[in-house]
């Protein structure tokens, strides 16, 4: 699986009430992310921000992100919870 799916699946699994879950996708993602592109990290470093409960922090890396790679909006958007990744609710 790529880091990306694992990040959503942990995201998912956090808004679901299964920190356990999270945690095992997380770590997936991590790993796989390693050797993956700088744009994958970023997915995934977002995704733990939003796992960890810092929301502000990744609406933040989420913002810099868009600006790097306007094609990840909508997946950004879906990770952070938002319309759009400049939605700060």
């Amino acid at each position: 699986m790529n880091p990306i799916a694992d990040a959503l699946l942990a995201v998912m699994a956090s808004r679901a009430g299964d920190a356990t879950g999270a945690r095992h996708h997380l770590a997936a993602a991590q790993h796989h992310a390693q050797t993956a592109a700088r744009r994958h990290r970023q997915v995934v470093e977002i995704a733990r921000l939003v796992v960890a409960g810092d929301r502000q922090r990744a609406e933040g890396l989420a913002l810099v992100h868009a600006t790097e790679v306007p094609d990840d909006a909508e997946l950004l958007a879906r990770i952070t919870g938002t319309d759009t990744p400049q939605d700060t609710r």
